[in-house]
């Protein structure tokens, strides 16, 4: 059990490495900060631990904040019940959006935090997140289901999304469903600096308008039976 942490964190390391030396060293800092998650990771007796531990070192490192996380996961759980996910469907969903960033630890901070339009070189480092974290992920126990959200977590219904250009079943349907879910988050979130945040309805009518193009049509009309109150509520947890 043992070697199979010192093997996770030294792909963790790698992976950091990959955006610099002083990625690798907030990676590592950030590691012994969080004695809690620390324990979790060497003794991976609990995949649950393991992602909540991911999902806190993400936020460590700045890729996204913990409210943010944690939003997805709630509005993933929405959705994928509606959607009948139950059991070890409805867990990997929730334990794939608690992981889904954890391949930018090999992206640089500039290119992550850029505000100006990415060059074609930066887009494609961008884009690597997703296998990144899909390789990061090999032969962490209790995770495997997880690893296939983490990688398919950008495929779009039409084909047009990354890395591997799936369209409609060909993305796993966790997937499909946090494909939609992180839209959302995108639009009606309020801690982006850039642009302001719009509201419920603007996200509800841009999801429509791309149901069949981005997102599985199917989950996009179970999305417009929600209640409102119900998405509404988690942002203003």
């Amino acid at each position: 059990m043992v070697g199979r942490m010192i093997d996770l964190v030294h792909r963790l390391r790698r992976v950091a490495q990959m955006a610099g030396d002083a990625r690798r060293r907030t990676l590592e800092d950030a590691v012994r900060a969080d004695g809690r998650g620390g324990r979790a990771l060497l003794e991976q007796r609990d995949p649950r631990e393991v992602a909540a531990a991911l999902m806190r070192l993400c936020a460590s490192l700045g890729f996204e904040s913990l409210a943010h996380a944690r939003r997805l996961v709630a509005w993933c759980r929405t959705l994928g019940e509606a959607a009948g996910l139950a059991g070890r469907e409805l867990h990997a969903l929730v334990l794939g959006a608690q992981v889904h960033d954890v391949g930018k630890l090999g992206v640089a901070k500039d290119v992550l935090g850029a505000d100006d339009a990415l060059t074609a070189t930066e887009l494609d480092w961008i884009r690597m997140h997703s296998s990144l974290g899909h390789a990061v992920l090999a032969g962490v126990a209790g995770l495997e289901p997880a690893r296939e959200l983490v990688l398919c977590h950008h495929e779009y219904w039409d084909g047009s999304g990354y890395p591997e250009g799936r369209r409609a079943s060909q993305i796993p349907r966790a997937a499909r469903i946090f494909a939609l879910v992180d839209s959302y988050e995108a639009i009606v979130r309020d801690d982006v600096g850039y642009r302001a945040r719009r509201d419920h309805d603007a996200a509800y009518d841009e999801i429509c308008e791309l149901a069949g193009v981005r997102y599985d049509p199917e989950l996009v009309t179970i999305f417009r039976t929600l209640d409102r109150g119900a998405w509404a509520a988690v942002m203003d947890a």
